[in-house]
């Protein structure tokens, strides 16, 4: 046993031997249980180092993760359809890199939409959504679902005018009579292009 414990323990005993007798079990039970609990806290386990270690190295790792740049545009890569859009439409790659970030063949969404309005708000993610799938397929089309799961995400759900929503801006897309993928018209395709333009904020050879 530990010199020092032994000590308080001593000295607890002594201690005790001076209240009244009908005390003393509950006094010793009281007093042990606190050099107990006083003892646990003196050697509570610390973290091993190389735990921390790793912990470190994870955090480091993490943070390099969320740092990464992203890729770029590349022109050459892109689908026809694609190529086609921007050189009709004058969008440029580096429009669209402001819109995402790129790793390979994964586009991932960092626009920010400026509508306020449900309405424009939902209709301005179909046709964001219809450009991404295109940027890997060639084929400008949105998944309605996905769209009403972004309209949930960014709070503009407005579940009982969702469909209405698209009917009343019907001149863009073609195929919401249909299930499945909704494509875009050509007005469509013009409004999608006014829209990253007014996003990306950016001119061509900025």
């Amino acid at each position: 046993m530990d010199a020092t414990l032994k000590a308080e323990i001593q000295e607890i005993v002594e201690l005790v031997k001076t209240v009244p007798e009908p005390l003393q079990v509950r006094m010793l039970e009281l007093l042990l249980q606190d050099l107990l609990d006083r003892t646990s806290g003196r050697k509570r386990p610390t973290k091993p180092e190389e735990s921390r270690d790793e912990d470190k190295e994870q955090r480091n790792e993490k943070a390099t993760t969320n740092k990464r740049e992203s890729e770029g545009l590349n022109p050459n890569t892109l689908p026809m359809r694609v190529k086609a859009f921007m050189k009709r439409t004058q969008v440029t790659d580096k429009q669209l890199d402001h819109l995402f970030h790129i790793e390979g063949n994964q586009y991932e969404p960092i626009w920010v939409l400026k509508a306020t309005k449900f309405s424009k708000t939902q209709v301005d993610i179909a046709l964001l959504q219809s450009l991404q799938w295109a940027l890997t397929s060639g084929e400008f089309s949105f998944d309605r679902e996905k769209v009403r799961e972004e309209c949930r995400n960014k709070k503009s759900y407005n579940k009982n005018n969702f469909n209405a929503n698209f009917q009343n801006s019907g001149k863009y897309f073609t195929g919401l009579e249909k299930e499945g993928l909704v494509s875009l018209t050509d007005e469509g395709m013009t409004a999608l292009a006014a829209l990253v333009k007014e996003l990306a904020g950016v001119k061509d050879g900025d």
